[in-house]
């Protein structure tokens, strides 16, 4: 039995603490928030032993891993805070708000020997692992074409993170990093990238589109927004077909194959309970393996997305 701590008490947070109880081997040990109340209610809903109110306390607990799940400025501090104290740490994506900072966090990790791994959900869920198995065995030939988009609208409420600067707000992070890290698990890494966006009323993008040449050849396109309710479904292209992963395609269920104008094949790769288990299961199994990096998610794919965050970033700005 894996005893977790969770950092934060928002909705992904609760997401996260309802995954948890539902699990055999894990259960909730701590809770922090900065806010004493959030804490008592979030401990006394999932009835939690210990809230602290220093989020980065949280590494003072007796737990075996830490769900870093608080606002995107915060991931560091929290992180850091864990890994000082030897305990892995599962953070929500974005890692950091910035490819620095992610890289100070993942030299910690490896410097402290301590398992680090960021909360990408996507490339745990069946329908990632059953395009992989698809695109390896050749299904569409070699791939050299994506189409990603994530977007709902998204009311503009006083204090919410999604608008504010100062939490790392915008689409980009929190929603273009899903396209992104997508075409970057197909095609490769990027070679360059030109990006465009509209900003929101307090400084952060309200939409973002990018179009992405990578080392390999592959093109790909994106999009994230927080204005229009867009499909969030995604195309792998190749010269023998195409495979659309169906809406939404961060935890798909279901992928189609088409030639021409026809579906030709479909793969059911739907699934009942929370889609976050499977992401909890190999921090686990990294934990019980001794190892410090998943080889589902490596640090050094994680960071490869920050830095073109921070480019897109940049060009949007």
């Amino acid at each position: 039995m894996y005893k977790w701590g969770i950092a934060g008490t928002g909705r992904i947070a609760h997401a996260m603490a309802k995954t948890l109880t539902a699990m055999d081997d894990a259960s909730i040990a701590a809770v922090s928030s900065n806010d004493s109340d959030r804490a008592a209610r979030f401990a006394g809903e999932y009835r939690i032993a210990a809230a602290v109110t220093d989020q980065a306390a949280i590494a003072e607990c007796d737990v075996d891993a830490v769900y870093v799940a608080n606002t995107n400025e915060k991931h560091m501090e929290v992180t850091l805070a864990c890994l000082d104290a030897g305990i892995p740490v599962l953070c929500e994506k974005p890692l950091a708000i910035a490819a620095d900072d992610a890289g100070a966090m993942i030299e910690r990790a490896r410097t402290n020997n301590v398992f680090l791994m960021e909360a990408m959900w996507m490339v745990f869920q069946p329908a990632f692992l059953q395009l992989r198995k698809l695109l390896v065995d050749g299904v569409i030939g070699t791939p050299t074409h994506v189409t990603a988009d994530f977007g709902f609208p998204a009311e503009p409420s006083a204090g919410s993170r999604l608008f504010d600067p100062a939490q790392g707000g915008g689409g980009l992070l929190d929603l273009g990093i899903y396209p992104l890290t997508f075409a970057i698990e197909v095609l490769g890494a990027p070679a360059a990238v030109a990006a465009v966006g509209v900003p929101t009323a307090t400084g952060v993008d309200a939409q973002m589109g990018a179009a992405i040449r990578h080392v390999g050849g592959g093109i790909s396109t994106i999009s994230s927004s927080v204005l229009a309710d867009t499909s969030v479904a995604a195309v792998v292209s190749g010269p023998e077909g195409r495979i659309m992963v169906n809406s939404p395609f961060h935890h798909s269920q279901l992928l189609t194959l088409h030639r021409g104008g026809d579906v030709v094949e479909s793969w059911d790769v739907s699934y009942e309970g929370s889609g976050y288990r499977f992401e909890v299961a190999e921090v686990h199994r990294c934990i019980a393996a001794g190892e410090i990096e998943s080889p589902m998610r490596p640090l050094d794919d994680t960071l490869e997305v920050m830095h073109w965050l921070d480019v897109i970033g940049a060009q949007i700005s």
